[in-house]
């Protein structure tokens, strides 16, 4: 019989946070069993949900930039292709949606109108650190754009970008 992981054993396994472990399997969005009122998970249901999970997280983009027109842009050159893509106007709309669903890419403009580009990607990866980033900016230059490179491995976008390079972008997911 499998052994049966906790939610520390899981946020552990995940690198997540046992807060957000905890809400997924209240939300039925993760494979749990209650047991005696607590959550219990099979690491094999947990590897096959991983797999799937990572499967539909590709085809999610999230789009974070203050200028509608580059959000609207980044939509139109990929959802024929297939990508389902999430606009997000500011730093805290952007957060809420990484809390409703989980995103393989996330493109991520570095001035923001409420947060920063870091800021906003901080709070995000407290919720889900498994997303590729994207930066998106006019200026390769900069103190925004050294902190933000600092939260990990990234791609950087350079506006004015073509459509064939979002393209190849959004590919960094599969």
């Amino acid at each position: 019989m499998e052994e049966l992981m906790t939610i520390q054993d899981i946020a552990t396994y995940l690198k997540m946070s046992p807060q957000t472990i905890y809400r997924l399997a209240q939300q039925g969005k993760i494979p749990a069993l209650k047991v005696r009122n607590r959550w219990r998970f099979r690491r094999g249901d947990i590897e096959a949900w991983l797999v799937s999970e990572n499967d539909d997280a590709c085809r999610r983009i999230l789009v974070v930039d203050d200028d509608p027109t580059t959000a609207n842009l980044l939509a139109q050159i990929l959802e024929p292709e297939g990508y389902q893509v999430v606009v997000a106007l500011n730093g805290q709309i952007a957060i809420q949606k990484a809390k409703q669903q989980s995103f393989g890419l996330i493109y991520i403009g570095l001035v923001l109108p409420d947060l920063s580009g870091p800021e906003t990607l901080r709070a995000i990866r407290r919720i889900d650190n498994t997303a590729r980033v994207v930066i998106i900016t006019g200026n390769q230059d900069g103190d925004l754009l050294q902190e933000i490179l600092e939260l990990g491995p990234f791609t950087v976008l350079v506006k004015p970008f073509r459509p064939g390079q979002v393209a190849e972008t959004a590919k960094m997911c599969a």
